[in-house]
C-alpha cells in the first residue's frame, strides 16, 4: 500500500488533488493558456500519469475543475473590495475595474479563459455555468448603478484594455483612467 502524506486517507487526496489542479494552473499560465496533457501535470506534481486520472479524467476536465476553483474566488475577492469601497456608486465602478483588470494581467484569468478557447465544452459544464452565473448575479449588484446592458460592453472593453497592458506595453493606470472614464460615460447615460 502506498504511503500517504496525511494523517488521512480523505486528506492525503485533497491534498494531492490541489497539488494537480496547482501544477495545472502553473503550466497554463506559464504557456499562455496552452492546456497541458495529463503527463505533463504528472511530471509537475511527481506523480505517475495514472495516478493524476484519480484527479482529472481529461484535459477539459482539468479546464472545468480550474474554472470552477477560480471563479468563486475571483468573485468574493472583487465582492470584498467593492464592498470596501463603501457606498458611493462611482468608487464601487472604479473598484470592480481595477480589480477586474487586474485578475486578467497579474491573474490567472487571462491564460485560464485562453485554455479554456481551445476546450469550449468547459463552458457548456452546467457546474460552470452555475458557477458563473452566480458570479455575474453578485458582481452585478454590487455595481448596481452601472446599467445592466452596459456591463457586458465594459467587461469586453477590460478583456481589450488587459491585452494593451499586456501585450501592446500601455501603462496600467492609463488603460483603467480610460475605462473609469468609459463606465462614468455609461452611468451618466442611464
Amino acid at each position: 500500500m502506498p504511503k500517504i502524506s496525511e494523517s488521512t486517507v480523505a486528506e492525503h487526496r485533497a491534498v494531492q488533488h490541489r497539488a494537480v489542479l496547482d501544477a495545472a494552473e502553473k503550466l497554463i499560465v506559464g504557456s499562455d493558456g496552452r492546456v497541458p496533457t495529463l503527463a505533463e501535470v504528472a511530471a509537475e506534481v511527481g506523480l505517475a500519469r495514472s495516478s493524476v486520472y484519480l484527479y482529472a479524467s481529461s484535459r477539459t476536465d482539468l479546464v472545468i475543475q480550474l474554472l470552477l476553483r477560480t471563479i468563486p474566488a475571483w468573485t468574493d475577492r472583487v465582492s470584498e473590495a467593492i464592498d470596501a469601497a463603501g457606498e458611493n456608486p462611482a468608487a464601487r465602478v472604479d473598484t470592480y475595474l481595477a480589480q477586474t483588470l487586474d485578475f486578467f494581467v497579474d491573474g490567472t484569468h487571462g491564460p485560464l479563459m485562453a485554455a479554456a478557447q481551445l476546450h469550449p465544452e468547459a463552458f457548456a459544464d452546467e457546474r460552470v455555468v452555475d458557477t458563473h452565473d452566480a458570479m455575474a448575479a453578485t458582481l452585478r449588484a454590487a455595481i448596481a448603478d452601472l446599467p445592466s446592458r452596459a456591463v457586458p460592453l465594459l467587461d469586453a472593453a477590460v478583456h481589450r484594455g488587459a491585452e494593451m497592458v499586456t501585450r501592446d506595453g500601455m501603462d496600467r493606470s492609463q488603460v483603467l483612467s480610460m475605462l473609469q472614464a468609459m463606465a462614468r460615460g455609461l452611468m451618466a447615460g442611464s
